[in-house]
């Protein structure tokens, strides 16, 4: 009989183990300041955007992040359609659950934020004349348990919104590097 009752608190304890295991993966959340990863990622999707044509005048790039919820989005935005390219409702949760909450960067410029163009952060939109520069900006990152994907917003524009583009970006890991890729979800200045 002693033989059963420990067998059964084994097998609970396992059971508890990985109930609780769950529970910390489904309940993903964005930690209090920008990651290492997440300066990697903004590093890749700039690297990325101005591969065809480096930027043009000044780069500026915000320094601090701004609010992306999926789940108050409308049209091309709205969760349902983002997740139209299998991102999972984890990620736009995540984000969801940041609030009107901003992040700013860490030192200046920040380590892991690596482009091969001279830029500067700025606290706000500097008053140039239109197509004389770049101010990008980017939401946190929403990362899997395992931090193979991810979800985020990105900023391009100019002037006080003259020009320039938006939209989210789904990245993925393959064989130890990040792959960004668009979503249905965009929008122009």
């Amino acid at each position: 009989m002693r033989r059963h009752i420990g067998a059964f608190a084994t097998a609970s304890a396992i059971v508890a183990s990985f109930v609780f295991a769950l529970s910390v993966i489904r309940s993903q959340h964005i930690s209090s300041a920008i990651s290492d990863e997440e300066y990697g990622l903004y590093s890749a999707w700039t690297q990325s955007h101005f591969s065809k044509k480096p930027p043009q005048g000044q780069l500026y790039v915000l320094d601090r992040t701004f609010k992306f919820d999926p789940t108050e989005q409308t049209g091309g935005c709205r969760q349902p359609t983002v997740e139209t390219v299998r991102v999972s409702a984890s990620l736009t949760r995540q984000l969801a659950d940041l609030g009107d909450a901003e992040y700013l960067f860490n030192g200046y410029p920040p380590a892991n934020f690596r482009l091969p163009w001279k830029f500067a952060l700025v606290d706000a939109s500097p008053d140039l004349e239109p197509g004389t520069f770049h101010l990008v900006a980017f939401s946190r990152v929403a990362f899997n348990w395992n931090h193979t994907k991810a979800l985020f917003a990105v900023s391009d524009a100019c002037a006080g919104g003259e020009c320039g583009r938006g939209g989210v970006v789904y990245a993925y890991k393959q064989e130890g590097r990040w792959l960004l890729k668009p979503t249905n979800c965009f929008w122009l200045y």
